[in-house]
């Protein structure tokens, strides 16, 4: 039998979390560098736009995506930080 230690696996999940935080906070980087604004800005721009833009709007929904992502990751980051997280 093997046995792991919580806080071995505890490490592991950090890792990746903050591997996947990481290409995600990229995107993010790509799409700010991209419309040289940020989300809420470029978001607000799009609402009054008079042009529909399917690439910008594409881009709008797939950069609002990795926003959530980006979060929810940093959350899962700080609950294992805290040590809050349960093996089953």
């Amino acid at each position: 039998m093997i046995t792991v230690d919580k806080q071995d696996i505890g490490q592991l999940l950090l890792l990746d979390y903050l591997a996947s935080l990481h290409k995600a906070q990229e995107k993010l980087r790509l799409f700010e560098c991209k419309y040289q604004t940020s989300l809420e800005n470029f978001s607000a721009l799009l609402k009054v736009s008079d042009q529909e833009d399917f690439e910008a709007w594409d881009d709008y929904m797939e950069w609002k995506a990795f926003q959530h992502v980006s979060n929810n990751l940093k959350e899962k980051i700080d609950e294992i930080k805290n040590g809050h997280f349960e093996l089953t």
